[in-house]
């Protein structure tokens, strides 16, 4: 079963452009739906914490989702799976920076995922909100930090969160 984490993250990790956040999506469907690794309830609360752990949340969702479903070893081998692409092409595009910042077919091949990355990450907005919204509190407490964080840029993520988590336990 560790085989298999490590295979499915690499996959996830190996087919994902734009970063954890679109990540989201492709783990939803691959271990919540496809494969029925864990809840949908279990996936949202691990959105949850990762968002609020530090790190990226890529690596701390296939930890959480090893851990859940494996154990420890679940969780090295998950994690090593889906940070394993990343690493690899890194490496491979450090050794050919320079030809592939001139090359036609990478430009092109860029301008053609550019534009789907912000489909996944609405995606997996939509997502969250169909499943972990209950009620109009909620609907509110996303709006208000929403809109404080689109009008004072430099406030710290972080602050928000605490904030927000705070608020959450008062009142939702």
């Amino acid at each position: 079963m560790v085989i298999k984490l490590f295979l499915e993250f690499f996959k996830i990790g190996a087919f994902t452009f734009g970063g954890g956040q679109a990540m989201l999506p492709i783990m939803q469907r691959e271990l919540v739906i496809n494969l029925n690794w864990i809840s949908m309830q279990n996936f949202l609360h691990f959105v949850s914490i990762a968002e609020v752990t530090p790190g990226p949340i890529a690596i701390n969702m296939a930890t959480f989702i090893g851990y859940e479903t494996q154990g420890i070893t679940g969780a090295i081998f998950s994690t090593a799976g889906v940070v394993a692409p990343s690493f690899i092409i890194i490496l491979l595009i450090a050794m050919a920076a320079t030809k592939f910042r001139e090359n036609r077919v990478y430009q092109a091949f860029m301008s053609g995922v550019r534009p789907v990355l912000p489909a996944l990450l609405v995606n997996a907005v939509y997502l969250i909100v169909a499943e972990g919204f209950k009620g109009i509190a909620p609907f509110v407490l996303a709006a208000v930090t929403f809109f404080v964080f689109a009008r004072w840029r430099k406030i710290n993520p972080v602050f928000l969160l605490i904030i927000a988590g705070i608020a959450g336990i008062l009142f939702l």
